[in-house]
């Protein structure tokens, strides 16, 4: 925080202010300052509304005279400060959402429309900011791309979030030096036999291991149905942990309410080779080896 270093015409109540009395009932804060653009420290707050006070945990006379900057802390975006300092040099609107600071130094995301308010004749005399704090709708908006990715019976990632990192992420698909597919044997008779209860109880238990099977940088997920999927990132024995993730499965039977279930997965692997360069190809390939498993009887880890 400094204090202005110039002589600034403060209204607490913003009277000179053109339609200030209204602006003290907003639900939206309210912050009016000078339009200097071109002395150090740019423009000096005039007026703020209850509603601006209340989301930033400061009092009126802490914010008058001083610079906006007073909100700004270490996540705020700078090339969000410079857009917004070009947009009115150019006598345009800005709209824009970033970090701001409150005065305890909590981070909230602020979104804000400043425009210019001229005098009489035409020269710019203040910019009014109208902001509105938008991190329970960013929070929600994060929380729904994060549902979006992740599967809600395992906790694990879903395809979607597979194939949008394949698809948004090149480098993830082109370092990608193996990949495993499993199926849970017989999964349709647990379902017909016990419920879709007990079987959902069987695909938590399942992730829960294969989970805890795996190192630390690889990428696991439901692949849809009873498939589960892992890609690896580096050159290791891919058999290894194939069979790994095999004998964590059948390590002991599956606690449900039907009683203790015995699983078993089929296991296809695949590693990188001239033949198979993206994580794709690797999928495809571990794949095709689960299903050869499938008919070579099961339970049991097959390769390529």
């Amino acid at each position: 925080m400094y204090a202005s270093d110039r002589e600034v015409s403060i209204d607490p109540t913003g009277a000179g202010i053109p339609g200030c009395a209204v602006l003290e009932h907003l639900a939206d804060g309210v912050m009016v300052t000078d339009a200097d653009l071109e002395t150090p420290g740019g423009p000096r707050i005039v007026y703020v509304n209850p509603s601006l006070c209340e989301m930033t945990g400061y009092a009126a006379e802490e914010l008058l005279g001083q610079s906006p900057r007073i909100l700004q802390g270490p996540e705020t975006d700078p090339a969000l400060a410079e857009r917004l300092r070009a947009e009115l040099l150019a006598g345009r609107s800005f709209h824009g959402q970033g970090i701001n600071y409150r005065k305890d130094g909590s981070s909230f995301t602020m979104e804000w429309t400043i425009a210019e308010v001229p005098d009489e004749q035409g020269t710019p005399r203040w910019f009014v900011a109208v902001q509105r704090d938008a991190t329970l709708p960013a929070r929600r908006l994060l929380e729904a791309r994060r549902q979006a990715h992740v599967d809600a019976l395992t906790g694990l990632p879903n395809r979607r979030h597979v194939e949008d990192a394949l698809r948004g992420g090149a480098w993830l698909s082109a370092r990608a030096r193996s990949a495993i597919v499993l199926d849970i044997d017989h999964f349709k008779q647990v379902n017909d036999r016990y419920g879709h209860l007990v079987g959902d109880a069987v695909l938590q238990e399942v992730g829960r291991r294969l989970q805890e099977a795996v190192r630390e940088d690889d990428l696991i997920a439901r692949w849809g149905g009873e498939e589960f999927c892992v890609l690896t990132l580096g050159a290791r024995q891919t058999r290894v942990l194939a069979e790994r993730l095999h004998a964590a499965v059948r390590a002991g039977p599956v606690a449900t309410s039907a009683g203790p279930i015995d699983v078993s997965v089929s296991v296809g692997w695949a590693a990188a080779s001239e033949d198979r360069t993206t994580a794709e190809e690797l999928l495809q390939a571990a794949d095709t080896a689960m299903y050869r498993a499938k008919r070579d009887g099961r339970d049991r880890v097959c390769g390529t």
